[in-house]
């Protein structure tokens, strides 16, 4: 084209490039109507199923102050010593206290009154953060438990800790085994020092910690497993005859049963309450099995048969017995409190399998000596402390209390008077003198009672509490010898299940 001219415009007839022909075909057309159909009912129906803002997601709630833990390992065997409580094997040697962590949220509760009544304070608690629900207990003939609150039946495990039972007039059981007026008022004083010493959050611990004490009690323990602290505080309640369901203290037991089942640890092997020792399995078990037996409480059903299998599954297969960790070759102090709450669980309608209870047996004849009438710590030995403890296990896996080594044994034991700073052992021999029906029981339990019930603290915020200068029991602390001493002083009226008559009669 020459300068000046515009430029012509491109002939009309060209034809169309590949990507107009894609544009203009029907089938694309027809994919952008459908397209644009679905978007809008997607939109619509997004507009009518949003109800509001989306819902926080709800966190499991549990209850774990981790105030007095103390993560050290183990550093090896004493070898000689009787435990206190739920306390250390020896008198210089803390056991395993290894604690766990969790994930869960810790939120403390607020500490109510513990005398207000409540229809069923566990019930609620559980069921207000989701609870399991189980199966109704299918209890054996003659087993005490009941799914309305237990058997007020005189041949009932758990009856003598109510009533008359208690020693509430002159002509009650417990008066004739030995209880008195002086040391009924002992106890009350001191489930009234528990009570105050509890955590806002349900839990005990051995130092005192989370409590109102604030210091002004003296002797406070170091051990840091606080399931074995609660446990151990809470028996002496359902000794009593208090549980979450019944009487003036079922707040503070309420609370302590919670606390318990927070801490429980699901694993394939059980419910694990260990807080890194076995100490804190058993005496948790215990209490939980307590609280079964003597209400029936459905919610109790799994959290014992886990607990029981976890001992279960932690004994020591070759010889029979149970100490810090899960399989360890066992001790007497450790392996008493598993038997003790395999016992309780028998009772409550919990069934403990035929292989344990006999590799008890077979433990007890590995460190048993004078053909059976004196028991060593690991070893065959004749110690007060482990021989009481030994007496004690023979009689709830099969020995009657005629048996001849049994009474050459308690006979060796009651020869000297009560010491009164041996808490521990006078806590185990004053039941296998009473389950024997030992000539020396009346006797040696008047010096004993009257013993335990002058010690017990009088003044300031000590008062109802007590506190002995005994090595074996010493990381437990006030709190261990409270609870031990209340124990001791409740025996007359069944203070456990595992140390009545029906238990030592009805065997595994």
């Amino acid at each position: 084209m020459s300068a000046g001219h515009a430029a012509s415009p491109p002939p009309d007839d060209l034809p169309p490039t590949r990507l107009e022909r894609i544009l203009r075909s029907h089938a694309v057309r027809s994919g952008y109507v459908s397209l644009l159909i679905q978007l809008v009912a997607l939109v619509i129906l997004a507009l009518v199923t949003v109800e509001g803002p989306p819902r926080a997601r709800r966190l499991a709630l549990v209850l774990d102050s981790g105030a007095g833990r103390d993560d050290r390992p183990d550093d090896g065997d004493d070898g000689g010593g009787a435990v206190g409580g739920a306390m250390e094997i020896g008198p210089n040697q803390a056991p395993d206290e290894a604690v766990a962590t969790d994930d869960a949220v810790a939120v403390p509760l607020p500490e109510p009154d513990p005398i207000v009544p409540r229809a069923d304070p566990l019930g609620e608690a559980v069921a207000a953060t989701g609870g399991p629900v189980v199966q109704p207990i299918a209890h054996k003939p003659g087993h005490p438990a009941t799914a309305t609150g237990g058997s007020a039946d005189a041949g009932d495990a758990f009856a003598a800790r109510r009533g008359r039972g208690r020693g509430q007039d002159p002509g009650a059981a417990a008066r004739g085994r030995g209880a008195s007026t002086a040391s009924e008022a002992a106890v009350e004083r001191g489930l009234a020092w528990l009570a105050r010493h509890q955590a806002a959050d349900g839990a005990w611990h051995f130092d005192l910690a989370g409590c109102r004490c604030d210091g002004a009690c003296r002797d406070p323990g170091t051990l840091g497993s606080t399931t074995a602290s609660t446990g151990l505080a809470l028996l002496p309640f359902l000794g009593a005859g208090h549980t979450h369901r019944d009487g003036p203290y079922q707040e503070t037991v309420s609370r302590g049963i919670y606390y318990l089942l927070s801490r429980e640890r699901a694993t394939p092997r059980g419910s694990d309450l260990c807080e890194g020792t076995m100490y804190g399995q058993g005496v948790a078990t215990l209490a939980l099995a307590e609280a079964l037996g003597m209400t029936g409480d459905e919610l109790l059903v799994r959290p014992v048969r886990g607990a029981i299998r976890f001992i279960e599954t932690a004994q020591d297969l070759h010889g029979g017995g149970w100490r810090y960790l899960p399989g360890q070759a066992g001790d007497i102090t450790v392996t008493a409190w598993q038997l003790v709450a395999l016992k309780s669980s028998q009772l409550a309608g919990q069934e403990a399998p035929s292989p344990t209870i006999d590799g008890i047996r077979r433990f007890l004849d590995s460190v048993q000596t004078q053909q059976g009438a004196a028991y060593g710590y690991r070893t065959p030995a004749a110690k007060p402390s482990t021989s009481a403890i030994g007496l004690l296990c023979r009689l709830y896996t099969g020995w009657q209390p005629t048996d001849e080594r049994l009474r050459r044994g308690l006979d060796q034991l009651v020869r000297a008077a009560p010491d009164g700073d041996a808490v521990y052992t006078n806590f185990y021999l004053s039941q296998a003198l009473l389950q024997a029906d030992h000539p020396a029981w009346p006797r040696w339990n008047t010096r004993h009672r009257d013993q335990l019930v002058a010690r017990q603290g009088r003044a300031g915020h000590e008062a109802g509490s007590w506190s002995f200068p005994d090595p074996e029991t010493a990381p437990g602390g006030r709190l261990a010898h409270t609870a031990l001493a209340l124990l001791t002083l409740e025996v007359y009226y069944r203070l456990l299940p595992i140390y009545g008559s029906e238990a030592v009669a009805s065997g595994f």
